[in-house]
């Protein structure tokens, strides 16, 4: 078998339902898994006893553009920190030259991998040059970058239109601030013009957003959204429980970003109610300003917030975090028949885990311990498309 590789010896997590395989090979030829299983004549074979093998984490919503603000606006409210146009995060990037932003957003990306993130959905400002910037970031480097741009609020209908139709030419679909922020008929509109792009919004972030959508309209932003033809919805930390489950109906994805809806005081999403009734969810690490691009972190917030709320330790089980930090955040994004499960056929990238770590050490459950208790010192090595991460130009 011509380029390939055979991993034997350790515990393997396997397929979407996340099944742990041990004393497992896994066998690599190019960039995709070959084979789970038996181990091919004439392959070469390295030994990985006492390691386990985990899919890479999709994060499913981020905001690399404020790469370089980390913490700028400590303990300041989300309309004093990203809100449009006057937020710190808005003014903070108004002053970067293309170069020094490229950079920063590119430090991120790097970030993301080697806390085993192999790909991302990012909201990204500043139209076309935003976009076009954050593809030269992400040039060389070997992370999938979802790319959903915003054109410029406010203007004539007609400037608006021409602008989403040079965006979406180049961009994976729109990532929407806010309900708010365009007419719904144009929304409308593209959802019918461009089937195939991915469209994402903000929805329900602050209590005062939804009592005025549920005021003004009847509905609440995130029915709004599904109405609008959204593909997923980022937030729902106060969408009624009804229109949870309208997601549900209407197969419309949901994202969540704990730590970030916490540290900005916006509340904290009922992961628990979203369980209950079924609602299938990604995880996001959202503004990097705010919070790092670690999924292990995203899972542990969830986990514990959602048993928190419910004031009951089974409201939240670990497979479906650790779902959320991998499989469902990919279906998200459409790249779950490439990703967000170690199968054969799906990209050879996974992060290796070191069973004898402090963290790891003693685990019962390592779902539960990778969920709740790993973090990015427990990782031994990460592959992507098949080599070690250390082996890519990433710098």
């Amino acid at each position: 078998m011509e380029n390939s590789l055979c991993i034997t010896g350790a515990k393997i997590i396997v397929g979407d339902d996340g099944q742990i395989l041990d004393n497992a090979a896994l066998t690599i030829a190019g960039d995709q898994i070959k084979i789970i299983g038996a181990v091919p004549e004439n392959t070469p074979v390295i030994d990985m006893a006492g390691k386990l093998l985990c899919p890479m984490f999709i994060n499913a919503h981020t905001h690399l553009g404020d790469t370089g603000a980390k913490e700028l606006g400590s303990g300041l409210p989300m309309e004093k920190v990203v809100q449009p146009p006057d937020g710190l995060k808005h003014r903070f990037i108004s002053h970067l030259d293309p170069e020094t932003h490229i950079a920063m957003m590119r430090h991120g990306l790097r970030e993301m991998l080697c806390n085993g993130v192999i790909a991302c959905g990012d909201f990204r400002e500043q139209g076309l040059p935003g976009t076009r910037m954050l593809q030269q970031a992400a040039s060389g480097l070997p992370i999938h970058v979802r790319i959903f741009a915003r054109p410029k609020e406010g203007q004539d209908i007609q400037l608006l239109e021409k602008e989403a139709e040079e965006i979406l030419e180049f961009s994976d679909g729109l990532g929407i601030r806010q309900i708010t922020a365009y007419p719904e008929f144009f929304l409308h509109k593209l959802r019918k013009q461009y089937p195939k792009k991915i469209l994402a919004m903000h929805v329900d972030e602050l209590p005062e957003y939804t009592t005025h959508s549920l005021q003004t309209t009847g509905r609440s932003e995130a029915r709004r959204g599904v109405d609008c033809g959204m593909d997923f919805l980022i937030h729902l930390v106060h969408t009624p429980k009804d229109d949870l489950t309208y997601l549900i109906q209407n197969n419309v994805g949901a994202v969540s970003c704990p730590r970030s809806n916490a540290i900005l005081g916006e509340g904290l999403p009922p992961l628990g109610i979203w369980r209950e009734i079924g609602l299938s969810f990604g995880l996001g690490t959202d503004n990097i300003m705010l919070v790092p691009p670690d999924m292990m972190g995203e899972m542990q917030a969830g986990g514990r917030i959602a048993c928190g709320l419910a004031l009951s330790a089974a409201a939240m089980d670990p497979l479906t975090l650790f779902k959320a930090g991998t499989i469902y955040g990919a279906r998200a994004l459409h790249l779950d028949d490439q990703l967000g499960s170690l199968a054969p056929g799906k990209e050879a990238s996974f992060i290796v885990y070191d069973l004898n770590s402090p963290n790891l050490t003693y685990s019962n459950d390592l779902i539960a311990s990778i969920v709740y208790r790993a973090t990015p010192a427990d990782i031994s090595n990460v592959f992507v498309r098949g080599k070690k991460l250390a082996e890519w130009p990433i710098h």
